[in-house]
This record gives C-alpha cells, structure tokens and sequence, in this order.
C-alpha cells in the first residue's frame, strides 16, 4: 500500500514538472510571436514613413521598403558614398558573430574549470558576460557617429535644426514620419555658398569671323591713279578717267611723275594722287586743268550700286544654355523643356528637351519650361519638387507663372545660365 502512495506521488510530481514546462514554452512561444509582430509593424511605419521623404526628394519610393537600400539612399541624399549603408549593416551582423563566438568560447572554459579541467570559473563566466558587452557597445558608439553625420546634412536640407539630428540618430522612424509626412520641404544639401557663374562675368568677345582677313579690296588698285575706293567690298571699282571725257592736256613746267612699278601691299595705305592736276594752275599761261576733279570723283551711277545692294539677313540672335556641367548646348527653338529626363508639356509640345545631369539630385524629372517672345526670354516652373530661382536673390518665382529670364538661375540646386546671343 505504501509503494502504490508512493508512485502516486512521483506520478503527480512528474506531471506538473511537465505542465509547468508547457506552459513556460507556450509561454516564450506567445512573447516571441507578439515581439515578431512588434518588430514588423516598426518596419512597415518605418518604410511607409521614409516612402514619403522619397517622394519629397524625389527619389523612388519603392526603395524605401528594400533593407540596406533604404538607408543607402538615405545617405546618398545626405551628400555621402551610399555604401556606408552596407558598412552600418555589415558590422552589425559581424558584431553578432564575434560577440556570439567569443561569449561560447568563454562558456566553455567555465564549464571546463568547474568540472576539474583548471582554471578559474567564475572569471571565464564574467568574460562571457563582458566581453560581448563591449562588442556590442563599441559598434553602437560607431553606429551612432556615422548615423549622425549622415542626419546633419540631412537635416538642414528640410530646414529643420539640431534636435531633429538626435531624434534622427536614436529614433529614425519617428523622424521619417514628422519630416515625411509634416511641412518639411526638400531644399538640398546646403553648400557654403554658390560661387559666381563663369559664364555671367566673362565678357563677349567679339567673333573673329566678322573681321575680314583679307582687306585688299578696300584698298585702291596701284594701275588707276585717280580711281575712287569702292564703296563695298563686292563691287568692282570704278575709274572716273573712263566715265568721263579726257580733256586737252595742258602744258606744264614739270613732267608728271611716272606711276610706281611695284605693287602695293594689302595692307598699306592707299597711293597719292599725282600731282600733274594740282600742279596745273601754277602755269600762268595755261587753261584750267582743274576741271577733270570734280569728275574724278563723282559718285558712281545709281543703278550700277544698286545692282550689287547685298540684303540684310534678319535673323533671331543664337541664345545657348550653359549646363551645370561646363556644357553648353544651343537652343534651337522658340521653347525648351529641362530636367532630369523632361517631357515637353501639352502646350509646348514642341519644345526642345534638354537633360540636366545633376549630381546633387535637386532637379525634377521636368522642372521647367524656357520661352522666347519678342521681348525676350521667359521661364516658368512646372510644378517641380526644389522650385526656381532666378538671378541673385533666394525667392523662388511663382509656379505656372512666366517670369523674365536674364543670365543665371537655379533650378533646385544646378546652377544654369542663359545667354540670349548677340547680333
């Protein structure tokens, strides 16, 4: 009878040992489960919350659900290598492993040193606790320095101060939900100033193609004395000798002199008329010899100048873009379209695009739209993310609306000039 009691007992005692340990799984089985859907709902606010910073910077928004590549393009718009977002997620996992292998590796040693293998127990176990402690420590301290550096730029480019980098740096998903889905506007990564455009203070020189090379034409030919310098350079000259009557030679003291023998240069200054003419009246017994003057140099007929009129080209001035990146491209119509990849609009549809290549990712895919009228350049915001700015000031021009266009302006960060050509 006492045997029977006995196993009763064990049996009892068996069975609670057993309910006792399913429920301390069930329970860890609930804690885990509840702290996997904890950790879920964070990340999906997290990328819902860094969805719409994207949109505000005008980066793709899918990115913000992909691991790694979120924080990649978190740092590329802070104005940093996108791979220290690799560098952050790698040493974590590298910190688990060495922190996980050194902690057993301690373990061991005190289970070695308890069961008469040597050594100190207690202090291996105090090494298992420390040692990975320290680890884990010391790649937080570096984590939060880089996650720092990387929410200062970012910060000041929504215009928010310093207490939104620490709220950045410890608390990332309720920084992405006040700047995502606040007021915050992107206005770039802020630089220490915009240096002057080259192109605004160079000056104009003028084309070497509007001066002749070639000035023979101007001069008048060594074989006609008296022969007048055309009046354009594509109309033959004429002699005045032929065009009127020679008269009777009158008789001088003096023998004219001979005409030179060697050609004059292009570039010499034109021949003096000889002096047979004026030397004439110095005879007292001789006629006037001054008649032929005038008809030496009486202008050329009418209709003979008509006939080589040149007409005037009336022409638009060349206007040209200066880009950002040195280039300069030629505008060949009344409109142009720019971006990043523009697409002309509904009521320019034939406007010229032209692609900004923006390193600092500040520019809409189609920013703006430029317009020559008769009194000249206009440029006109298509509702882009960073706005424009024209000439020196800091006020963005009104979206929708023409505004004169003279020289430099921003379109969100690139700084681009326009130069409207000259006749």
């Amino acid at each position: 009878m006492q045997i029977v009691t006995t196993e009763n007992a064990l049996l009892t005692s068996t069975g609670d040992a057993a309910g006792a340990m399913a429920g301390v799984a069930a329970l860890s089985l609930i804690t885990v489960f509840v702290q996997l859907i904890l950790l879920a709902a964070v990340y999906v606010w997290t990328a819902m919350a860094l969805a719409a910073v994207f949109r505000k910077t005008d980066r793709p928004a899918g990115r913000a659900w992909v691991p790694v590549l979120n924080l990649w393009t978190l740092f590329e718009l802070a104005g940093m290598k996108g791979w220290w977002a690799a560098v952050l997620v790698g040493g974590g996992i590298l910190t688990t492993i060495v922190a996980s292998v050194t902690g057993a590796l301690f373990v061991q040693s005190a289970q070695s040193a308890a069961f008469g293998g040597g050594g100190d127990a207690s202090a291996a176990l105090l090494a298992a606790t420390i040692v990975p402690l320290l680890l884990f420590l010391a790649f937080a301290a570096g984590a939060i320095i880089l996650t720092a550096r990387m929410m200062g730029p970012l910060t000041r480019g929504f215009g928010r101060g310093g207490g939104f980098i620490v709220l950045g740096t410890l608390l990332l998903p309720v920084w992405a939900s006040i700047i995502g889905w606040g007021s915050a506007r992107w206005q770039g990564v802020p630089r220490g100033g915009l240096p002057p455009t080259p192109f605004a203070a160079e000056a104009v020189a003028p084309e070497s193609s509007t001066i002749p090379a070639d000035t023979t034409s101007f001069a008048p030919p060594s074989s006609a004395p008296f022969a007048a310098p055309a009046p354009f350079p594509n109309v033959a000259p004429f002699s005045s000798p032929a065009a009127a009557p020679t008269p009777a030679p009158a008789p001088a003291p003096f023998p004219a002199p001979a005409p030179a023998a060697s050609p004059v240069a292009a570039w010499s200054p034109p021949p003096v008329a000889p002096v047979a003419p004026a030397a004439a009246p110095a005879a007292p017994a001789a006629p006037p010899a001054v008649a032929p003057a005038p008809a030496a140099s009486a202008p050329a007929p009418e209709p003979e100048v008509d006939e080589h009129t040149m007409l005037a080209a009336h022409r638009r001035p060349s206007a040209s873009l200066h880009l950002p990146t040195g280039q300069t491209v030629a505008l060949s119509a009344d409109a142009a379209v720019l971006g990043r990849n523009p697409v002309p609009p509904s009521d320019a549809p034939d406007a010229q695009p032209i692609a900004i290549d923006d390193a600092t990712r500040t520019v809409s895919k189609t920013h703006a739209l430029l317009r020559r009228t008769d009194e000249g350049w206009t440029i006109t915001d298509l509702s882009s993310t960073n706005g424009v700015i024209v000439g020196d000031g800091d006020d963005e021009i009104a979206v929708g609306t023409p505004a004169p266009l003279t020289g430099r302006f921003l379109l969100g960060d690139a700084e681009l000039t326009l130069d409207p050509g000259a006749r």
